[in-house]
């Protein structure tokens, strides 16, 4: 487990817990073993005010990201807090100048926080997502380059039409129009779209 803590000027105090994957702020209770690996989840899918990033669980370990309240004259220690690394089930010590041990509320027992893990994002779905999103660049990509050769064929192809054309500009016309057909059999090939062999433009 990886606690990062996001500091805050605040007169609130904050007790953590851990036990195994369930961490407890403040007396909230909140249960992240059905995070799977590689899956994140919203803060604001986490019924707690003191979760403020997304929580993740990154090569099977599970990163949370907490406020730590701190007072006006906190130490540098408690204004740039190190991530706390692997604590031990129980009480997790913060890098806070305060004492939160008697005037926070106790770790055991909790109540009972609330995730919403209809909005987790699972690996496959960031996996889809990337996809996705790449294959719209492609498409873009691709778009731009068959503009491009219909802007050129244009000029050429009327002066073929009107039989004024010369012998370079038919040449020239056939090659922007191989071109294009080439970038049409783009997602012909076995590949795409992570793999592609881009047609050259006729130079």
């Amino acid at each position: 487990m990886k606690i990062k803590l996001s500091p805050v000027r605040a007169d609130a105090l904050l007790s953590v817990g851990r036990l195994g994957d369930i961490v407890t702020l403040n007396g909230m209770s909140l249960d992240f073993t059905r995070l799977e690996d590689g899956a994140t989840l919203p803060a604001d899918a986490v019924s707690c005010p003191w979760i403020c990033r997304a929580v993740e669980r990154i090569n099977s370990d599970l990163v949370l990201t907490i406020t730590m309240p701190h007072g006006a004259d906190a130490s540098e220690q408690s204004r740039f807090p190190a991530d706390i690394i692997n604590p031990p089930d129980g009480r997790v010590s913060l890098p806070t100048d305060r004492d939160p041990q008697s005037s926070a509320a106790p770790i055991w027992p909790a109540v009972v926080g609330i995730i919403d893990w209809t909005q987790v994002v699972t690996l496959e779905m960031k996996a889809e997502a990337a996809a996705a999103q790449h294959l719209a660049a492609v498409q873009a990509d691709a778009a731009t380059c068959r503009a491009a050769a219909d802007s050129a064929i244009a000029p050429l192809q009327d002066a073929v039409d009107i039989d004024d054309a010369t012998d370079a500009e038919v040449a020239a016309l056939k090659a922007w129009k191989k071109y294009r057909v080439a970038l049409n059999r783009l997602p012909e090939q076995p590949g795409y779209p992570t793999d592609i062999d881009w047609p050259a433009p006729p130079a």
